[in-house]
Parts: C-alpha cells; sequence; structure tokens
C-alpha cells in the first residue's frame, strides 16, 4: 500500500508561528512526490496555511497526552508517516507515537528530550551528535545541510550576490514580534541618512498598528507587507542591501538571499542559531534584542555601515547555505517508502522493459538488444534458482528497480538496474546497502560488483552504498572496476 504523510504543526500568537512556517518549508520540498495531508490544532492560527493544502484539524478536546490515541483511530500507522514540529512532541509522546506503528521523524531545535522518533532534523549549525540522546535506532540528521528552507529560497542559495552598497533595508521579526522590534528597527532606520528604503514584513500574528501610522507618514520610504506568498518575498528581499531579523527561519532565509545582517535573539531557542551564525561568521551580532531601544538599533546598524568587507558575511553565507538540502532531506524519507520483495513471474515482462532500456544496454557487458523469448527462459530459470536471490524494489508501493545478486561456492556478484522514472533521484546507493543487509542475512560470502570504468554513476552509488575498490581489469574486453563487499562494512 502506498503511503502518505502526515505534517502535524501548530501556532497562534501566543506561542508563535514559527514551527508552522518551519513545516511549510518541507511540504513544498516533497508536495509533488507525496501525498500529504497538513494535520493542526483546532486553536491553531488557520489563516497561515497556505490555501492549497490538503488541511485536518484535530479537536479543541483533544490534549496532547490523548492525541497519539486520536491519531491512530483516524489515521492508519499502516499507511501514514508523522514529520511533527513542536515542542509539546515530547519523550512520551514520541515513544507512544512508535508504540502505536508510525514511522515518525521530528523537528527540533532544543535537543533536550530523550528521543525516540526515526529521524531527528535540526538544522542548526551548532547542534552535535553528543548533543541527544536517544533510541539505538534514531538517526539524527543535523546541521545546515538539512536547512528546513522552501525550494525556491534553495535555488536562490546557489546563486552568487555581491553587495557594494548599504541604503536599502528588510525588517521582520515573525508571526508576532511581542515586542514590537519591527517599530524599533523602523524608526532607527529613519534615523540613518543611508537608507532610501524601507521594506517591512509583519507576521500573520502581529497585532501592533503604530507602524501602519509611521508607513502612512513616510510614504514612499516605507512599505510594509503581510502574507507574502514565496516568490514575493524573494523579491522583497532581493530589493534590499541590509536586513534586521531575528536568528530563527527568516534568518536562513536571508541568509540564502545573501545580504549583511544584523541578527539577534528574543526567546531561548534563538540562541543557539545565532551563537553559531555569529562564531561562523555569516551574521552582525545584536545580542539579546528584548531590551533594545531605538537608539541600540541604530548604533549596531551604524557599525555595519562602517564595515571594511560587508561581503565577509555573504561569503559565509554561500559556505553553511549551499542549496542542496533538497535532495537531503528527500533522502531521510528513502527508508520509509522502499521496500523490497522477491521477484514473481508476473515481474517478467517489466524486468524485460527495464533491461532492455537504452541505457541499461549501453552500461552493460552485452549491449545487444533482448530477445523476450531468451528472456522468458532466463526469467523463469532465475525464479527457481537458488543460488539466485532476485528482488524488485519498490518505492511507494511502486516498482522502481531491481536488484539481483548470484551467488557461487565463493563469492556473489550484483547487479542493480533502476526504472527510468526514479532515477536522478539517488535512490541507487539505498537499494544496494539494504539489499545487502538482506543478502548477508542468508549468506556470508563477499559480493563483488564488476562496473564499466566509463559509468561513474554506478561507481558512485557503489562506493556510497559501502562497496571498496578491489581491482581494475578488463572483463569481456571492457576496462572494468571491480568493488568489494563484505559482510562486516555494511553500512547502517
Amino acid at each position: 500500500m502506498t503511503k502518505k504523510i502526515i505534517f502535524r504543526a501548530d501556532g497562534s500568537s501566543t506561542t508563535g508561528l514559527g514551527h508552522l512556517y518551519r513545516l511549510f518549508s518541507l511540504v513544498e520540498i516533497v508536495k509533488d512526490t507525496f501525498e500529504f495531508v497538513f494535520l493542526t490544532h483546532e486553536t491553531s492560527t488557520v489563516s497561515v496555511v497556505p490555501k492549497k493544502y490538503n488541511k485536518e484539524f484535530i479537536p479543541e478536546s483533544i490534549k496532547t497526552e490523548n492525541e497519539p490515541e486520536w491519531l491512530s483511530a483516524n489515521y492508519s500507522p499502516q499507511e501514514h508517516i508523522i514529520i511533527a514540529d513542536g515542542y509539546q512532541f515530547i519523550s512520551s509522546y514520541q515513544k507512544e507515537i512508535k508504540q502505536k506503528g508510525y514511522s515518525l521523524i521530528y523537528i527540533d531545535d532544543l535537543a533536550q528530550e530523550h528521543m525516540y522518533a526515526d529521524v531527528v532534523i535540526n538544522h542548526s549549525p551548532y547542534i552535535h551528535h553528543i548533543d541527544y540522546k536517544k533510541e539505538a535506532y534514531t538517526k539524527l540528521a543535523l546541521g545546515t545541510k538539512y536547512a528546513l528552507l522552501r525550494p525556491l529560497f534553495l535555488k536562490e542559495a546557489k546563486q552568487n550576490r555581491v553587495i557594494n552598497v548599504i541604503d536599502s533595508a528588510f525588517v521582520c521579526f515573525g508571526g508576532a514580534d511581542p515586542f514590537n522590534l519591527s517599530m524599533k528597527a523602523v524608526e532607527s532606520l529613519l534615523q540613518i541618512s543611508n537608507f532610501k528604503n524601507i521594506h517591512v514584513v509583519l507576521g500573520a500574528a502581529y497585532k501592533h498598528t503604530e507602524i501602519l501610522s509611521l508607513e502612512e507618514k513616510y510614504s514612499g520610504k516605507i512599505k510594509t507587507y503581510r502574507d507574502l506568498c514565496e516568490e514575493d518575498l524573494i523579491k522583497t528581499m532581493q530589493l534590499c542591501n541590509f536586513a534586521i531579523a531575528p536568528s530563527s527561519t527568516i534568518v536562513y532565509e536571508l541568509c540564502s538571499i545573501k545580504l549583511p545582517i544584523l541578527s539577534g535573539y528574543f526567546v531561548d531557542n534563538q540562541r543557539g542559531i545565532y551563537d553559531s551564525l555569529l562564531n561562523l561568521g555569516a551574521i552582525y551580532g545584536g545580542g539579546s534584542f528584548i531590551n533594545y531601544t531605538i537608539q541600540d538599533f541604530k548604533v549596531k546598524v551604524e557599525e555595519i555601515i562602517k564595515h571594511n568587507d560587508i561581503n565577509h558575511f555573504i561569503k559565509n553565507q554561500k559556505r553553511l547555505f549551499s542549496g542542496d538540502s533538497k535532495n537531503n532531506l528527500l533522502k531521510l524519507l528513502n527508508p520509509f517508502l522502499i521496500t523490497f520483495r522477491l521477484a514473481k513471474l508476473e515481474d517478467m515482462l517489466m524486468v524485460y522493459n527495464l533491461s532492455n532500456d537504452e541505457t541499461v544496454r549501453y552500461f552493460s557487458y552485452n549491449s545487444d538488444p533482448i530477445i523476450l523469448e531468451s528472456h522468458k527462459k532466463w526469467f523463469e530459470n532465475k525464479l527457481t534458482d537458488k543460488k539466485c536471490l532476485f528482488l524488485i524494489v519498490l518505492f511507494n508501493n511502486e516498482s522502481a528497480g531491481i536488484v539481483r545478486y548470484e551467488m557461487n561456492d565463493k563469492y556473489a556478484t550484483v547487479g542493480v538496474l533502476i526504472a527510468k522514472k526514479f532515477r536522478g533521484k539517488k535512490l541507487a546507493s539505498y537499494f544496494l546497502r539494504e539489499s545487502a543487509k538482506k543478502y548477508f542475512k542468508q549468506n556470508h560470502l563477499p559480493i563483488f560488483a564488476y562496473i564499466k570504468k566509463d559509468n561513474k554513476a554506478s561507481i558512485k552509488s557503489f562506493e556510497n552504498s559501502g562497496y571498496s575498490f578491489y581491482k581494475e581489469e578488463n572483463v569481456k574486453g571492457k576496462p572494468s572496476l571491480i568493488y568489494k563487499l563484505e559482510k562486516n562494512h555494511v553500512k547502517e
């Protein structure tokens, strides 16, 4: 059966909207590949959830401690993967979710709870494996290579940018901005003659009104925005060559656009990101913003304007945010969606068509097209051959490729084929690694892979799955590399 993803987060003017927005970035990355439902509590600020999302709601009467029971009654654990973001999903919640039979990915930024989730994502640059208490099976995905950024920001992160002048500012303090720091920052910028334009993004939970009067007074110089889509937010950021923002998801987005940033913190979960980005030279440090005055902002901004090399910040931002996190995040989902089964007679035509694929034939040692009648006899023999482990790989219940092990008295040889639809998704190494575990449950003999020397993609896949270079030789007249995998070298 195919699996759907449950994206689970809450947010309001009281608790903030950060968990919702952070999870939106992951939805945008996977929405074209997987079916999903965005699940939030009835008390959440639902208006910020994109209208195009398939939304469902947890009744207000259901408390966090009762949620796993409610979930299992409404969403089959066999058919759903949960991706959760929120401080309420503590150890006891995770443990019960796992006991219900769900696969669980948890997005964290505190490293305080004992983790029972299958995967924990923490995209803070300061966090380390040693900071976590976890189950043996829990995989940690740490650092900015897993940055939870929306696709267009990831695209911009790959671009280069040089800032030569500072005269246009971007200001954003998140969903609620409880200390009205947006207003103080803007008033400070008005006192600095360099700035010709000030662009202010206000969160959906922002309740203050004074800044709107200020916008009216300085019409043409100050412009406020709400509910910007991803594309419009990027365009607004690109109009600017300086930014003031807290060390939350917004600062990651600004680093992707690349510009000098005055950043600080006003809640505890921002402190770690702030300290690490400051130490890595990606932001200009403002420290705690809680008691900031207009004058404090003015002094810090003027210091940045006088900085000898503002592009120093941009170089470090580029190094931290390369734009590759989409592939890294998608790879985390693979183990929950890829399964294996033994080949059956009804797979004959699928294997025939895949084996006759133009690319497959090119990299095979015999490039001649395969005749159907010959393939049928060969396939039927392999199904009954006790020295052949013939596996069909399924990606979310769809045939995605084959892995075949041929055994003799001393070793086995392996072959892997990826269906055309699934190529370019970096799945081959996972197919090889996981199928090798199945092979070694039944056998102890080493596995050899014979690869044409010009098949660079295949070589990389085998190396990434734990195979080691063994030797180079001609195979059927073709320059080839031979790779080897021993049972005690299988990657977890």
